[in-house]
């Protein structure tokens, strides 16, 4: 069991910056995601494809509407 976090170290957490890449362009956070795509192996069904993504608050809109993917 993890160990129970009190609300300011939460705060504390999110607002440091150490070890965090930081967009130049909207100052956020740049997150890494794992895309789970679909990938059809003949008529039987499909396998899933997984592809890693960076995004941030300038590309998050797009890549969740799968315009970037």
């Amino acid at each position: 069991m993890g160990k129970v976090k009190s609300f300011t170290a939460k705060v504390a957490h999110d607002t440091s910056t150490e070890g965090k890449v930081i967009c130049p362009v909207c100052n956020t956070e740049i997150k890494r995601i794992k895309a789970i795509l679909n990938r059809r192996k003949g008529s039987a069904g499909w396998t899933p494809k997984y592809e890693f993504a960076t995004i941030c608050k300038c590309n998050e809109a797009d890549f969740l509407a799968g315009k970037s993917l």
